[in-house]
């Protein structure tokens, strides 16, 4: 796998890696932890779509942790609420202020 993108992000590190069948994986790695490889957020085909993926994590993922979530298994949980698919918020390009809609209800 090919690193294509790499941010800082709460630390961690939000990357997309290019496959060998040619998709693009966003992943997240803890920066205390570089040896591993890192978990898959979501996969997409495209190089640009990936990249805007992986930047709008970061903003989303710090608009979850305002509100008390954090990330587990690929989605955004709190204790006693309904979790939140990350792939699903990234596809739907959801922008961080009708994220932080959807965490009150």
């Amino acid at each position: 796998m090919t690193v294509k993108h790499s941010i800082p992000c709460g630390g961690n590190e939000v990357s997309v890696r290019q496959t060998d069948s040619d998709k693009f994986q966003v992943t997240i790695q803890s920066q205390v932890n570089p040896l591993g490889t890192g978990n898959v957020l979501e996969t997409f085909s495209n190089l640009d779509d990936a990249i805007q993926a992986a930047e709008l994590f970061c903003k989303l993922h710090a608009a979850a942790k305002e509100l008390g979530y954090h990330l587990e298994d690929g989605h955004f949980v709190k204790p006693d609420r309904p979790k939140l698919h990350v792939g699903m918020l990234l596809h739907e390009q959801t922008m961080p202020d009708e994220l932080v809609l959807l965490l009150e209800r």
